[in-house]
């Protein structure tokens, strides 16, 4: 896979997945992840926050569930809101306009969580309370973890709260870890890194040990990693996870 795409591409593609129209985006289908989704009726999206595409290969080692097709994407933004409302509506931030989670209630674009409940579909996201709140009003299945200055804390409350909404049989569900990236803001050694990384991959195992076979897990991250890690990271990653036993 040597295209390079855009995070603008992935909810385009997860529509294209699951049925259901998305217009005005200015994201592209990514053939090569609707082929290895095609057989999938659900879609679980893990937003791993600062999993740039050379941070995951440096932390590849210690993420041994994270494990699949790797696609290479470009970033839109430097900060977690406007990113993740890219990779949830398919439009870059000059066009959907959100850069907080105020914003999420005045914004005339939707995300694809927004229009599978338009169309039928059941969708959840899982993420920190105030996007939560604000993702409230357009969802029924919403949850939120408040901010933490545990992050490690934090990330498993989100582990648990997911597997908590799975039971609702959600067709989509997105949800966003942190560690990673609050590690590399409060400048952790690189040791310390390698562990948030390790939690996480942990999460997302047994996240997936509650699914069945028909559905697919993808893991982006929503932008570069920050701080003295950043070096040449410029993109981000893409994994469609292999099926975890």
């Amino acid at each position: 896979m040597t295209e390079l795409y855009s995070l603008v591409d992935i909810a385009p593609t997860i529509a294209k997945v699951i049925g259901i129209p998305l217009p005005g985006v200015d994201g592209n289908v990514i053939p090569e992840l609707v082929d290895r989704l095609q057989r999938c009726d659900r879609a679980i999206l893990i937003i791993v926050d600062s999993l740039g595409y050379l941070t995951y290969q440096r932390l590849s080692s210690c993420m041994p569930h994270v494990r699949g097709a790797t696609i290479r994407c470009r970033a839109v933004a430097n900060h977690t809101t406007p990113a993740i409302a890219s990779i949830l509506s398919g439009c870059y931030p000059h066009t959907h306009g959100i850069l907080t989670n105020a914003d999420v209630l005045t914004s005339s674009i939707e995300s694809i969580l927004e229009r599978a409940e338009e169309c039928g579909i059941r969708s959840a996201v899982v993420i920190e309370s105030k996007g939560a709140a604000a993702m409230k009003t357009k969802i029924d299945l919403s949850l939120g973890v408040p901010d933490s200055r545990d992050i490690l804390d934090y990330d498993a409350k989100i582990r648990k709260y997911s597997i908590d909404l799975l039971k609702h049989k959600p067709v989509l569900m997105t949800i966003h870890f942190r560690a990673i990236d609050r590690y590399a803001h409060e400048k952790r050694s690189f040791d310390e890194l390698k562990s948030a990384a390790e939690s996480i991959d942990d999460h997302i195992k047994e996240i997936c040990r509650h699914i069945d076979r028909n559905t697919g897990v993808i893991v982006c991250g929503d932008h570069p990693i920050h701080g003295r890690y950043a070096e040449d990271d410029q993109d981000v990653a893409l994994v469609i996870l292999d099926h975890i036993e």
